[in-house]
């Protein structure tokens, strides 16, 4: 772009500033107006700077991403954020088996030997299963699937109740 070129822009961009403003009744508008219009000229004069960041960039920041260096560090961190991610996943299944085994403790005591989640894709919990010593009754087996059920925000379908004589309750 040449120089001349750009003191034209400028020029172009005052004197219609100046016709808007001229031809503006004198009101509470005209500061905005004259705020836009500075905006206008301060674009028209900065953009030399855009035109050489524009041919500029593209360049410098092709040889940034394509060095070896970046890319096995992008490679590591992609492999550490799952690694991370896998860890929280099992974090959050054993805070939620905490929260099923007190359920289920509240309602048949000391029967309530373990809880196991399973989480979903969305990372939420998708079932349990409760395991309970002895033969718990039928009211036993469904106040804790209702408890856990409740305590892990699932439906109480997907809670499945395993007793070590009585066998899987669905």
């Amino acid at each position: 772009m040449d120089w001349l070129g750009w003191l034209r822009g400028i020029l172009v961009v005052a004197l219609f500033g100046w016709l808007l403003e001229a031809l503006q009744p004198a009101n509470a508008m005209r500061r905005y107006t004259r705020l836009v219009i500075g905006l206008l000229l301060m674009v028209a004069v900065l953009q030399p700077l855009t035109v050489l960041w524009q041919q500029r960039l593209p360049s410098l920041a092709g040889a940034f991403w394509h060095d070896p260096d970046v890319q096995s560090l992008l490679q590591q961190g992609t492999v550490l954020q799952g690694k991370e991610q896998a860890q929280t996943i099992t974090a959050y299944r054993n805070e939620m088996s905490l929260a099923g085994e007190a359920a289920a403790q509240s309602v048949a005591g000391s029967d309530a030997v373990a809880v196991n989640v399973a989480i979903d894709t969305s990372d939420a919990p998708s079932a349990a299963t409760v395991v309970l010593r002895g033969k718990p009754s039928s009211g036993t087996i469904e106040a804790v699937r209702r408890a856990v059920a409740t305590a892990l925000g699932i439906s109480q379908g997907a809670v499945r109740v395993d007793s070590s004589e009585g066998g899987l309750a669905p």
